[in-house]
């Protein structure tokens, strides 16, 4: 009679679990506040991964939010407001190495994906001296991008008149309506421009081929407090950037719509430039690539020369998930 008495009640609960487990299962997702910089290709990935409810699935309810400048990004995470941000590497050290509670912990960028895109009556250096190139601030990627590009092209910053005007789409606008000559670009914006007659001078990510662009960073505060809600968020963004990946079709949809821009070529070139040359496969920051930033920020902030990359990089959730066979299991 107790073993029944026993499986009535078993049956009983199981019943009951199944009438309110979707209220239960959102009372139990860990809140999280993630901030990204930037309408652009490398915020595509976890677009997608909140598009598809990837968050959800392993736990999370995301409060993606969108935080524009590197180094404002960078005082929202020091602040407590934003507990993972996808943040320009460049900011993010400069931070680290000034003491703030930052630490880097993935990556979905390990290249510098920016394109420098001027006006189609500029064909070399010596047209582009003297002109005006759009940035979005001094210290951003962009501000890195264009002296890069402009090395390359034999020339110093000096010798151009480099502007800080905001986010890309602002940068666009002043390009179109010719207050600047020039502009550091990303796919799909720079196809666009250069299909309706502007030149593409310098693509950094070719000139340069291990400096990297994005970063996953939390502080080690929360890192240490709430481990397992890392392991999550890169969980879920592993499984995100696999899929984005392996459905080019879906990736491409979520794509354009958080872009506000129409499915088409410009789109997918975006999409296969991003997933061949630029998104990592295992979220996985460059070390070497770390050591490079400091070695450029080292220039202005001549603390940055003795810092080591591995003191302000935290790969052990990544570690973790990689001894699982997680990111393997994937393929």
């Amino acid at each position: 009679m107790r073993n029944l008495l026993k499986v009535v009640c078993a049956a009983g609960l199981s019943l009951l679990a199944g009438v309110i487990s979707p209220a239960a299962a959102e009372e139990t997702l860990a809140k999280v506040n993630v901030a990204y910089d930037g309408f652009t290709m490398t915020s595509a990935p976890i677009q997608y991964t909140l598009a598809k409810g990837l968050f959800k699935k392993h736990g999370l309810d995301v409060n993606l939010v969108y935080v524009e400048g590197g180094s404002v990004l960078t005082q929202a995470l020091v602040g407590g407001s934003i507990d993972i941000a996808q943040n320009g590497y460049t900011p993010s050290i400069a931070a680290a190495v000034a003491g703030a509670d930052v630490v880097i912990i993935g990556s979905m960028a390990n290249k510098l994906p920016f394109q420098l895109v001027v006006d189609a009556s500029i064909q070399n250096a010596d047209q582009l001296r003297g002109k005006s190139i759009a940035i979005s601030k001094l210290g951003s990627s962009t501000d890195t991008a264009v002296k890069f590009a402009l090395k390359s092209l034999g020339l110093e910053p000096s010798e151009v008149n480099i502007l800080q005007l905001g986010g890309e789409g602002t940068r666009a606008a002043a390009f179109e309506t010719r207050q600047v000559q020039g502009l550091m670009s990303q796919y799909p914006r720079t196809q666009e421009m250069v299909d309706a007659g502007s030149k593409m001078l310098v693509d950094v990510t070719e000139i340069v081929k291990d400096y990297p662009n994005t970063a996953y960073v939390t502080s080690r505060n929360y890192l240490s407090e709430h481990p397992d809600v890392v392991k999550r968020f890169f969980m879920a963004m592993g499984e995100g950037l696999h899929g984005f990946r392996a459905n080019p079709q879906d990736a491409m949809e979520v794509t354009a719509s958080f872009l506000k821009l129409e499915k088409g070529p410009s789109v997918e070139q975006a999409f296969r430039f991003y997933s061949e040359k630029v998104f990592p496969q295992d979220l996985r920051p460059s070390m070497p690539g770390v050591g490079a930033v400091l070695a450029e920020l080292s220039k202005t902030l001549p603390a940055a020369a003795s810092v080591k990359p591995e003191a302000i990089v935290d790969t052990s959730t990544l570690d973790a998930l990689d001894s699982e066979g997680f990111f393997k299991a994937l393929d």
